[in-house]
């Protein structure tokens, strides 16, 4: 990030506009598709489709083969020897009412709440403009897809600007390069 305090101030604020910009194209691309189909409500088949159209420009590039295991090669690892013996992570234990266990690991939140309320607001917002209505679950879906994009938006200033410091410019050829972040036209 920029050490300077009105630099940071241009790239939030450039930032903060194109964020509402890739809200605002998410939710008419799901609502155009609505309208087509003659519905009031967008529905888990229209976030499909939504999901395929948006989803072309934050793949992640992955190198190298497919890793099997040596097994699938003709060779013991050892992985499935009767010594190789490893209790039962999966236990059920109806007197503790514990049916699976917690392995570990777990999710995190993708954003935080702040981000995700003013997501959702921006989302009632819209919707109520377009007179849609829309479930809880599909507003929640909604949610997702929209965060996904924002953090594929970052991942893609962070491999752009590497080593050297965020400027407007970086963001703007981003924005150039991406039909999700410019406004919808």
């Amino acid at each position: 990030m920029p050490k300077d305090k009105e630099n940071c101030d241009k790239i939030n604020k450039i930032l903060l506009e194109f964020i509402k910009n890739l809200i605002f194209n998410v939710l008419s691309i799901a609502c155009i598709i609505t309208f087509i189909n003659n519905d009031s409500h967008i529905k888990s088949q229209t976030l499909k489709i939504l999901i395929k159209y948006i989803n072309d420009k934050c793949k992640v590039k992955k190198g190298g083969m497919a890793v099997m295991p040596s097994e699938f090669y003709g060779i013991n690892s050892g992985r499935y020897d009767a010594a190789n013996f490893t209790p039962d992570m999966l236990y059920v234990d109806p007197s503790g009412s514990l049916i699976r266990p917690q392995i570990g690991g777990g999710g995190k939140k993708p954003n935080d709440s702040k981000v995700n309320k003013y997501i959702i607001e921006e989302i009632n917002q819209i919707l109520k403009y377009y007179k849609l209505k829309v479930s809880s679950s599909i507003k929640e879906e909604l949610l997702k897809i929209i965060n996904i994009n924002i953090d594929c938006m970052f991942k893609q200033l962070k491999m752009k600007v590497k080593n050297s410091v965020l400027t407007k410019d970086h963001i703007k050829e981003l924005i150039k390069q991406n039909k999700n972040l410019d406004i919808f036209k």
